[in-house]
């Protein structure tokens, strides 16, 4: 539902570019006003949009107006220390629309992008817990839990699941498993099985999968493929 809202406010930005919005009868109000809106609104929609392709949790602003509000004037503040846009607007037609696809489109893609790879790689985290041990403060992560945590941004695993009953076996986290990224729905699907014998040996289900909910598990332990380990 988020996506069919985020494409249909792009659509509509995109119409008011090409000169739709001056021309459409079901449009009443003045086509600068109209430019206003989307040239506030679309920056910030955009870079959360695309930020949150990299973060767990759904595209679900607690007050979506406001959030795009305050992250394109943040995202303004920083465009105009590096540049000043309002030449490129107020050119040929030709200059103007391509300013236009670039301040409220491209510019804000490739800022919610940085944002999205900074979230996985936690440069800024870092760099603030570096700052804060050094003057007595802890920095709170960003992610919501350690379920979050580790699934956010994990390679290719094995690992070994107990569930609430004492229940155990293998598994192995390829590309093919997913985890839940929403905090109301918790769940796992290992795409590989093992069942694990008194000896430790691990024998594989062929190609059956599980898929798990949160609550059923009481351990999860993890380690990595290797590429040259046999997965099957």
């Amino acid at each position: 539902m988020q996506t069919i809202y985020f494409l249909g406010l792009i659509l509509l930005a995109v119409s008011a570019t090409s000169g739709w919005a001056q021309s459409s009868p079901l449009l009443d109000f003045e086509p600068e006003n109209f430019y206003s809106i989307i040239g506030f609104l679309v920056p910030g929609m955009i870079i959360l949009f695309v930020r949150s392709q990299f973060v767990t949790g759904r595209f679900n602003p607690p007050h979506p107006v406001l959030s795009y509000l305050a992250v394109s004037g943040v995202y303004y503040a920083l465009v105009l220390l590096v540049i000043n846009p309002v030449p490129y607007l107020q050119g040929p037609e030709q200059g103007k629309r391509l300013g236009w696809l670039l301040l409220v489109f491209v510019l804000p893609a490739i800022s919610g992008f940085l944002l999205g790879y900074d979230v996985q790689k936690q440069f800024f985290y870092r760099f603030f817990r570096w700052v804060g041990r050094r003057i007595g403060l802890n920095p709170v992560h960003g992610m919501p839990s350690a379920w979050d945590r580790k699934f956010g941004n994990m390679n290719e695993q094995w690992v070994l699941v107990t569930l609430n009953d004492g229940t155990s076996f293998g598994g192995f986290l390829g590309e093919d498993s997913f985890m839940s990224s929403d905090p109301n729905e918790r769940d796992i699907y290992i795409q590989w099985v093992y069942d694990i014998d008194e000896d430790n040996n691990w024998s594989s289900r062929g190609d059956n999968g599980i898929l798990i909910a949160a609550s059923k598990i009481r351990t999860m332990e993890f380690w990595p493929y290797e590429p040259k380990e046999t997965k099957k």
